[in-house]
């Protein structure tokens, strides 16, 4: 989904004046030296990590199994305290069947906002019902690798079951259920699913391979259930959210009866798993023989291209929808979207409106509001996002949305948001911008370690950096970033030299 430029929301009331004297406001900003850089620490730190990161993984993935562990435990000792690492790596660990280092991972985190969400999430996901020793974490995760990177699902099966070198746990009955789901031996593959389930039957990841096991063999009455199951688990954040819905469109896809709609949730679950192109081309495909079901292949289409920052195409294909099927909600709220991120906002609100009546998820209400707010009727968008905060606490859009009407709430909203999606950018430079603010200057920079690494070229950061940087009294280094925001945004330029930030007000 589109996200709003949350830096407009939140906007603080000083200006780049404050932060750049005026000798440097007036001259051109040229490096005195090129091979200064203004975050060179950061550059260090951060190509350290991934290189590490890196290489542990593509051990891990070569079943290089006991030397990647070494090198993921390594790293975990030698990296600076950062909950946002932390949390991306723990996640990692938990999906390779790494428990203790995971865990390690999750000791070491503040117990703050922004980590006891996904902590909850990782654990009701992967986790299995009691610690493993090392030696038999190490020897499984080995069996994993083999399984899903290496094309050794029936002898890495064959040797589950025959060896007795690990104890029987739920998750060994789960690595033998992948191992025979791989190898197309789904009766078996239920067999120990099953097994699994007995023992931890709240782990999601067990009853997500079931529902694919099940809608495989074409028992889809039992796929649906377990599906049903699976979606009644709660989970607050936008990742394990996806993963849920991923299996949702798997387990329609096996289980739909129309060549049509097994396209269309194909197509879903490959952009589900990142894998646009792909489900391009699917749903291309799919529109030489649709009929029935053409205005949905249309309207995930235009769906996947507005997610893909492809306006022009993501308008055409919505249009098409709409103009066979006017009560197709993803084509509505796709127009809604387009037509607000082209400002014309009185298109939108008409789009948003009928898109509201189609379905009771929020985003259109959150639509309604913001075209209202564009429009200038700021009263009757406060008023409704006072009416939707009052029920939909953790909705990621609407709190970021809301800010722009109840800015006062932003220490207590933008943490929220950093919660369920730990990857929106625009969230770390919202709270750095805040703390900057307060003179937080520490934190800020934490903050912005987090922004860099999800985004190393997004000059919001290296603006708030210069700032951070001159708070420090490093005014070379504050001007040499202030020259980096400048290359990546030319636009910026004359902004910075007129003393004027769209984020800080002039």
């Amino acid at each position: 989904m589109n996200k709003t430029n949350l830096l407009i929301v939140v906007s603080l009331m000083f200006t780049l004046m404050q932060c750049v004297s005026a000798e440097t406001a007036l001259k051109p900003l040229k490096a005195k030296t090129e091979t200064t850089v203004a975050n060179m620490d950061m550059v260090i730190k951060d190509n350290f990590i991934k290189a590490k990161y890196a290489s542990a993984e593509n051990r891990f993935i070569q079943s290089n199994v006991k030397a990647s562990y070494d090198d993921f435990y390594d790293l975990i000792q030698k990296a600076d305290h950062d909950d946002y690492v932390f949390l991306l790596y723990g996640i990692k660990m938990a999906e390779y069947g790494l428990f203790d280092l995971s865990d390690i991972l999750i000791e070491r985190l503040d117990n703050n906002h922004f980590t006891a969400s996904y902590v909850k999430d990782m654990r009701k996901y992967y986790y299995p019902s009691s610690l493993l020793s090392k030696k038999d974490i190490i020897g499984l995760a080995d069996a994993y690798s083999n399984i899903v990177y290496n094309n050794m699902a029936l002898e890495t099966t064959s040797e589950l079951l025959n060896s007795v070198k690990y104890e029987e746990s739920d998750y060994k009955n789960f690595l033998i259920a992948l191992g025979y789901y791989k190898s197309n031996n789904l009766p078996l593959a239920l067999k120990y699913i099953d097994n699994a389930i007995k023992e931890n039957d709240v782990n999601i990841n067990y009853l997500s391979l079931k529902a694919k096991i099940l809608a495989d063999s074409k028992k889809n009455s039992q796929a649906l259930k377990v599906l049903k199951q699976i979606k009644k688990t709660p989970f607050l954040t936008t990742d394990f959210q996806q993963k849920v819905k991923a299996t949702e469109e798997y387990v329609l896809y096996k289980t739909s009866k129309s060549e049509a709609l097994k396209d269309y949730h194909l197509a879903y679950y490959y952009h589900l798993q990142d894998k646009s192109l792909l489900a391009t081309k699917v749903l291309q495909s799919a529109i030489l023989t649709a009929k029935r079901y053409s205005s949905d292949i249309y309207s995930l289409l235009g769906r996947i291209y507005y997610e893909n920052d492809e306006p022009v195409k993501a308008k055409d294909f919505a249009s098409r929808a709409y103009r066979e099927d006017n009560k197709n909600y993803l084509a509505t709220l796709t127009l809604a979207d387009v037509n607000y991120d082209t400002r014309k906002y009185e298109d939108s609100l008409m789009y948003y409106k009928k898109a509201k009546k189609l379905t009771k998820d929020i985003a259109p209400k959150v639509g309604i509001a913001k075209s209202y707010l564009a429009l200038e009727q700021s009263d009757k968008a406060k008023k409704i996002y006072e009416k939707l905060l009052k029920n939909n606490k953790m909705n990621e859009d609407l709190l970021v949305e809301s800010l722009k009407v109840i800015p006062h709430r932003v220490d207590y909203y933008l943490p929220r948001v950093a919660s369920v999606d730990l990857t929106n950018n625009d969230i770390w430079l919202g709270l750095a911008k805040y703390a900057i603010k307060d003179g937080n200057y520490k934190m800020a920079a934490t903050y912005l370690n987090n922004s860099y690494y999800i985004d190393e070229n997004n000059f919001k950061y290296y603006y708030y950096l210069s700032l951070v940087l001159r708070a420090k009294g490093d005014n070379e280094l504050a001007d040499r970033s202030l020259i980096r925001c400048a290359d990546i945004n030319a636009d910026y330029e004359a902004a910075m030299r007129a003393g004027y930030s769209e984020y800080y007000g002039n």
